[in-house]
């Protein structure tokens, strides 16, 4: 009988450590274990240029053309699409540019320094009402010049 349990302890001892072992690696170990980080989106696909066309707005006061004011801008939207539309609705975005482009200058100083934050804000909010917001990132305006008239 001695010898039975001499030889029965052991084998329980190795069975009991193997699975405790087995235990540990399998349900244990993967408990502890950090959860993994959810992988960052993609960055965003880079924004699409529309340039229009060069506007030129002449600066009338008391009958003659004081100054012309030359622009170049360019929208800058999110993606294909939005360039899409912005090129659908350019007559509209033109005209609505030029009409509040040539409202805003009338009413400025002659003598003062033109207000390229003023004007910026005009642009984007005329972009923002025909292309949307959720399509415009900005409106750039590559060029302001200003010629005194005769």
């Amino acid at each position: 009988m001695k010898k039975l349990l001499l030889i029965i302890i052991p084998v329980l001892l190795l069975f009991g450590t193997a699975g405790g072992a087995a235990y540990y690696w399998f349900v244990l170990k993967d408990a502890t274990e950090e959860p993994a980080e959810p992988e960052p989106p993609p960055p965003p696909p880079d924004p699409e240029l529309v340039q229009l066309e060069s506007l030129t707005i002449p600066v009338i006061r008391q009958g003659t053309v004081k100054k012309y004011i030359l622009l170049k801008i360019t929208l800058q939207v999110m993606d294909q699409d939005g360039k899409e539309l912005a090129n659908q609705v350019m007559p509209r975005i033109k005209e609505e540019t030029y009409l509040s482009l040539h409202d805003y200058f009338s009413a400025a100083p002659l003598d003062q320094p033109i207000s390229i934050v003023a004007i910026k804000r005009r642009l984007r909010k005329i972009a923002e009402k025909n292309i949307g917001s959720e399509n415009l990132v900005d409106v750039l305006i590559e060029g302001i010049y200003e010629k005194r008239g005769s």
